[in-house]
């Protein structure tokens, strides 16, 4: 029997009951009309969850992580002899950057320290100076540091320089403001087991239609990953390329109905209340947090330093002890005692409350020598 706690990671995260159920529905052949029904609704779920259009924009769903969707992307859109320019201050942005390195792809790297704001004027430079250049892509949310990046910005300038603009929404559709027509977004990743409230196992990309032309008769580099597959698959037939894991497509259309239910706008509130009691409490322990600006934090992930002489894995495994399981911090902030605390998914004010009352607890006890 697994135990329940409450997941305060930034995925998997805490789900419905119904999303839960809805993996209990009938076994069903990926290849009749159900499935396409199915599919259909989906597609249309996602198209309003990124703010697009059907006369503007696409949506498919791919069998596999959010590495996955944005593989799917960054292997299928590129021309022989043409680059990315990627903008990276995370580790997820570094994951980018190896999906572009395996795939032989031309790479122009600004590369930031972790939390560091990108700059710009040097991404403009690059656009100005490097006529080969012909998409950008970002990080919308830096899940390793909980910054969120410039994307509209970018975007405006992806519009002025003619550039294809590729954005990783992975842990960012659901818990901010992701507007694929406002920020001129021409590739848009995202997954379900994050900010949405659904579960692990499938992921999706919301398309500019202006682009299927565009990347028709680029060579494929792979094949289950294959972009083009599965835009003609989705517009023609409402179908996949190869078996999806029709399970998580139940799971998924019914993690976008709960969203729907309860409101876009009304989800992003309440994490963002969650955040801010979050951060009160840790801030009312003299905890120091990674970003000291408000406005770069996300709605969804807070990281913060435990005092140096405090074993943070030790502190991770006590806290999952008491029913809460937090994240270890990613690379070099690691060393520097840093863990985080996500509130996406099925995570209320209530929950927040408690935990920071059970982290005080344990503050004082760990301060008095109680615990070892």
């Amino acid at each position: 029997m697994i135990e329940k706690k409450i997941l305060f990671a930034p995925g998997p995260v805490m789900t419905t009951e119904r999303v839960k159920m809805a993996a209990l529905a009938p076994d069903i052949c990926h290849r009749r009309p159900v499935f396409e029904h199915l599919y259909s609704d989906i597609r249309n779920n996602l198209l309003e969850l990124f703010h697009g259009d059907k006369e503007e924009y696409t949506t498919v769903v791919v069998s596999g992580s959010g590495t996955s969707s944005n593989e799917t992307v960054l292997s299928s859109v590129m021309e022989k002899n043409k680059k990315v320019l990627l903008i990276s201050n995370g580790e997820f942005g570094n994951r980018l950057k190896n999906i572009i390195n395996c795939y032989g792809i031309g790479l122009n790297l600004l590369e930031y320290k972790w939390a560091e704001y990108p700059d710009l004027s040097e991404i403009e430079e690059q656009l100005k100076n490097d006529k080969d250049i012909s998409m950008i892509s970002m990080v919308y949310h830096e899940t390793s540091t909980g910054m969120i990046n410039p994307v509209h910005e970018v975007g405006e300038l992806a519009r002025c320089y003619h550039k294809m603009y590729h954005v990783d929404a992975i842990s960012a559709i659901g818990g901010e403001d992701v507007n694929v027509k406002r920020d001129n977004i021409d590739f848009c990743t995202g997954v379900p087991n994050k900010a949405l409230g659904g579960q692990t196992g499938v992921s999706f990309i919301c398309i500019r239609r202006d682009n299927i032309k565009r990347i028709e008769k680029i060579p494929g580099r792979n094949i289950y990953l294959n972009l083009q597959h599965h835009i003609k698959e989705a517009e023609k037939h409402n179908q996949t390329p190869n078996t999806p894991a029709v399970t998580m497509f139940l799971t998924l259309n019914m993690a976008l109905k709960v969203l729907f239910e309860e409101g876009i706008q009304r989800r992003i509130r309440r994490y963002k209340e969650n955040a801010a009691i979050i951060r009160k409490g840790l801030r009312e322990l003299n905890l120091e947090l990674l970003l000291k600006n408000e406005n770069l934090m996300s709605n969804t992930v807070t990281s913060a330093f435990l005092p140096a002489e405090v074993d943070i894995k030790d502190f991770v495994n006590e806290m999952d002890n008491e029913g809460y399981v937090l994240y270890l911090g990613k690379g070099s902030l690691l060393n520097k005692n840093m863990f985080q605390v996500a509130n996406m998914g099925e995570i209320f004010p209530e929950d927040c409350k408690e935990f920071i009352r059970v982290l005080k607890i344990y503050t004082r006890l760990k301060n008095s020598h109680t615990i070892p």
